[in-house]
């Protein structure tokens, strides 16, 4: 949905700072069919034209796209970001291992939703096995994979997303105590088909703490908590006194 101009521009920026770049593609089929009424060729097809695809590209969603696109994505060798939550809420879902066939690496994503990457890994693994019509791939490994290591290696990090000499000391430590998680039998898919945000006990990247004995480290979580709910309320009268002839829907508060 960008002029040529500011895609060549974002390009250029890309390569002068020598990083990763992410572009949303392809997400709804109005966007689809808004390029072509547009630019006369798909949003893929248009972005390539500009040479804007590159093995250092995150495109996010990717979910109604033409063959020939996941074509040009594998060629570019360009990460792809499945934001599974939001894409079951849409009723739409990239074809994960189509894209991986031609070439892309899959990667995770929460988009804008409230998910945790527990739960988006798990929506990830149910939505492709869902479109695949198979119970039994991707496998659970394979899930995670796209939400740890992939992760890294989009953004360019390939010392780190596994545990190995000389790798940055990035790991989370999980509860298995759990009875959602007993018989852990296999940990990997008992973890990623029944694991809860709550498992995770503590998370450090690069050697420093981040969250602890499921307390976070780096921030005052109660006060972020308390302040985002005050703006969300405040951004939601602002918007009923500016519209009066919207109708508040039962359950919200009368403040409103």
């Amino acid at each position: 949905m960008c002029s040529p101009g500011l895609l060549r521009r974002v390009r250029a920026l890309q390569e002068e700072l020598d990083t990763t770049a992410t572009i949303h593609l392809n997400q709804v089929w109005g966007e689809v069919a808004a390029v072509q009424a547009h630019r006369g060729m798909l949003p893929t097809e248009y972005l390539a034209s500009l040479d804007f695809l590159n093995p250092r590209l995150v495109c996010a969603h990717c979910r109604c796209m033409a063959e020939r696109e996941e074509r040009l994505l594998g060629e570019a060798r360009v990460f792809v970001a499945f934001n599974a939550a939001i894409a079951a809420r849409r009723g739409l879902s990239p074809r994960v291992a189509v894209l991986e066939e031609e070439g892309c690496t899959i990667g995770m994503g929460s988009d804008n939703m409230a998910e945790d990457m527990v739960e988006v890994t798990r929506t990830g693994l149910f939505m492709e096995r869902v479109r695949r019509r198979d119970g039994r791939n991707p496998a659970p490994e394979r899930a995670l994979r796209w939400a740890t290591r992939n992760g890294y290696a989009a953004m360019g990090i390939a010392d780190a997303g596994f545990l190995a000499p000389g790798n940055k000391a990035d790991l989370m430590i999980v509860r298995i105590d759990r009875p959602h998680l007993t018989p852990m039998i296999r940990a990997v898919s008992t973890f990623v088909h029944q694991g809860q945000p709550h498992d995770v006990e503590s998370v450090m990247v690069d050697g420093v703490w981040l969250m602890r004995d499921g307390v976070v480290r780096t921030i005052d979580e109660a006060a972020v908590v308390r302040e985002a709910d005050r703006i969300a309320r405040r951004a939601w009268g602002d918007l009923f006194a500016a519209k009066p002839e919207l109708r508040i829907l039962p359950g919200l508060p009368a403040a409103f």
